[in-house]
């Protein structure tokens, strides 16, 4: 790992930092994770792992939809009602993970 210190310059209505290019080189994609809070900024490459589940507001969005079902169970359907052709077809050659 090494430290560099690099200058933020205006871009647009924001605020840029160039990214060494050793970085990029080792990085396989031109996408990157940014983490920050307010005292720093982790600037990481996007790999296959990184998923919606990893979204910091996620758990958030799965608790407010188990809660949902809790309080109107009505809205709820078995599969067998709802599965049609078009989920087949969006489906197709996607893997269940055993988890």
């Amino acid at each position: 790992m090494s430290v560099l210190v690099r200058k933020l310059f205006k871009h647009g209505g924001s605020y840029a930092v160039d990214i060494p290019m050793e970085f990029f080189k080792n990085a396989g994609t031109k996408e990157v994770i940014l983490e920050s809070t307010p005292e720093k900024l982790s600037i990481r490459p996007k790999t296959e792992l990184d998923t919606i589940e990893s979204e910091h507001l996620f758990a958030g969005f799965i608790n407010a939809l188990a809660i949902d079902a809790m309080k109107h169970p009505e809205k709820l359907h078995s599969t067998k009602e709802i599965w049609d052709k078009e989920w087949d077809e969006l489906l197709k050659g996607v893997v269940a993970d055993e988890e």
